[in-house]
């Protein structure tokens, strides 16, 4: 996607990089609680790795923090943090097992070692 603006705005404490296609999002931004909004029109459409790259050549970047949040944007991320969501509507066993039971009762004793085998703790 390409993109008309760029910038940082801070929403809850954290530092946000933006993009943006019209001055107009700096607006929405601080009306929906972000403090700190400071967006500046890129020279040319951009990407957003181009984007993060002349914000940093230009001097926009002057803070540290402002410099490691876009320098954080384009950053490869690990895709095997992300979690996969699965539906299931039922699972029935194709094979009815039959469990018989000697006896219902269980000593401390067994309990304890049953905990222990299972969880690692008594």
């Amino acid at each position: 996607m390409s993109y008309s603006f760029a910038g940082t705005s801070v929403l809850k404490g954290e530092l946000k990089v933006r993009f943006a296609n019209s001055d107009a999002r700096a607006k929405q931004l601080a009306k929906l609680g972000d403090t700190d909004v400071n967006i500046v029109q890129l020279p040319r459409v951009m990407n957003k790795a181009e984007a993060v790259a002349y914000l940093l050549e230009s001097g926009f970047a002057k803070d540290i923090l402002v410099r490691a949040a876009l320098e954080a944007e384009v950053a490869p991320r690990d895709k095997a943090v992300r979690t996969v969501k699965v539906r299931v509507k039922s699972v029935k066993p194709k094979a009815k097992y039959k469990i018989k039971v000697d006896r219902t009762a269980a000593t401390d004793a067994e309990v304890n070692a049953l905990y222990e085998a299972v969880y690692g703790i008594k």
